[in-house]
């Protein structure tokens, strides 16, 4: 997650509430986030997934656009930025604009492939302060074919990327106004192949962003309203690219916020009984910052009341979580992924190798980037160069190795695949344990997932 804690900090600094402790943090944060990224840089420049040649236009689009972010905030090494943004300039076609350079995105089916994608390029460019002769001549290019934008998601990026020669009104047209609330839609994928809710979230936010620029149409509020209440459980929006895009958006808007005139203050009833100081009262210079308290909840309905002694604009979510026994656990909702692993025994002695299979099934459309986590049993170690060898013969595309989990990428996976992949866990030392869960999804669409129950193992002392 290096790059919101690259647009937390650059907020931070900016409203003048960066303090050295947090900025020590973060700063460590983002410096380990940068030698990651350096790891998927290609060689000439320009970024793929995996670091394999070659580099992908929208994400080396995406890599300038973050990167620029970045070193605005910590010092990095420009060049990858310049790197990039030759190879996007390799890249741009004779008319100005960018073609998909890939098989991917419903984007073709949304029309003229080419305008999101020239709307995204152009945005990141700008966005990292180009404004040179090919950024120019892709404008003139977008702007001859703006009319063509029809799909919200479309719509927002040419928007962003055009400003004011863009009409708010065709993106205010588009809202689903519900209440205090709006959100947009797509027909297609979004920028990582999201689908779905996610999706959604996406052009959301592309169109917050949007309609901020102008910053003064009646639907920003709805916008920001919708965005903060699909926040999942873990404070993001579900997928990378949906949290890059919301907290963007919503930072956006806190670069004038409406700061109280007087302290605020904050009470909290469960069940009609008050926690005393729960919340802090919101003050002038503190009004902006997220605020946490833990709910005596108790068994069947709960009421949760949250009172201010004032008007004011701010936002709240109520979060939960429980555990079940996985034999009590409720079926799982059909998904187009299915995960099953197995080992060749669950009891061996000491000294023995564990051979384990892990058969992942895709039932849905072709799609990009599934992730399987597998779970290790406490005590034993994968063997790593088994996983070195599968990339190499192209059976996965990426893996990391964890203490208690194996963490595999899946590239471009087509509707009905099946991946099996087979490795080899040995134990340390004599256990009776359980695995993690083992689970797999859709990177960009996690709601398409599916978990498996953890597995006994039992490792005896050698006799």
């Amino acid at each position: 997650m290096t790059y919101p804690n690259v647009l937390v900090m650059s907020y931070l600094r900016e409203s003048g509430r960066l303090t050295p402790e947090v900025a020590l943090k973060t700063e460590a944060a983002i410096a380990q986030g940068w030698q990651r990224i350096l790891s998927f840089e290609v060689s000439g420049g320009g970024f793929d997934w995996y670091g394999k040649a070659p580099a992908k236009t929208i994400l080396s689009a995406y890599g300038v656009m973050m990167l620029a972010d970045m070193n605005r905030v910590y010092p990095i090494d420009t060049r990858v930025i310049d790197r990039a943004k030759r190879l996007l300039d390799s890249r741009q076609n004779r008319d100005g604009s960018w073609s998909l350079d890939v098989p991917m995105h419903t984007w073709r089916q949304l029309g003229r492939a080419e305008l999101p994608l020239t709307a995204y390029v152009l945005w990141c460019l700008q966005s990292a302060g180009y404004a040179d002769a090919s950024v120019q001549r892709g404008l003139a290019w977008l702007e001859s074919h703006q009319a063509e934008a029809r799909d919200p998601y479309v719509k927002a990026l040419t928007a962003l990327a055009l400003g004011s020669r863009f009409p708010v009104s065709s993106i205010e047209h588009d809202a689903n106004v519900q209440g205090d609330a709006a959100s947009w839609d797509t027909a297609g994928e979004g920028l990582c192949h999201a689908r779905g809710n996610v999706a959604g979230i996406e052009a959301t936010a592309l169109s917050a962003l949007a309609l901020l620029r102008d910053a003064r149409s009646p639907l920003i509020d709805k916008a920001l309203t919708h965005i903060t209440r699909t926040k999942d459980e873990a404070g993001t929006w579900h997928s990378t690219q949906a949290t890059i895009l919301c907290l963007k958006a919503l930072l956006e808007a806190m670069k004038a916020p409406k700061a109280p005139d007087r302290p605020v203050k904050l009470t909290l009833r469960v069940n009609g009984k008050e926690i005393p100081g729960a919340f802090r009262a919101l003050e002038k210079d503190t009004h902006d910052l997220v605020q946490q308290a833990e709910i005596p909840a108790v068994a069947g309905e709960n009421t949760i009341e949250l009172e201010a002694d004032a008007d004011i604009r701010a936002t709240f979510q109520v979060a939960g979580r429980y555990y079940v026994d996985w034999d009590l656990a409720p079926p799982e909702p059909p998904s187009p992924v299915s995960i099953e692993v197995a080992y060749d025994k669950s009891d061996l002695v000491l000294g023995e190798t564990l051979h384990a299979t892990a058969t992942l099934t895709y039932r849905g459309p072709d799609t990009f980037m599934l992730i399987a986590d597998l779970g290790i049993p406490p005590g034993f170690d994968p063997d790593a160069a088994l996983f070195e060898d599968m990339v190499r013969r192209g059976e996965i595309d990426k893996f990391a190795l964890a203490g208690r989990q194996i963490t595999l990428y899946f590239g471009r996976v087509q509707s009905g695949e099946t991946r099996r992949i087979q490795y080899e866990l040995t134990p340390r030392f004599p256990i009776v344990a359980k695995t993690a869960a083992s689970g797999a999804y859709e990177y960009y669409t996690p709601q398409n997932g599916t978990v498996r129950a953890p597995l006994r193992v039992v490792v005896r002392e050698r006799r």
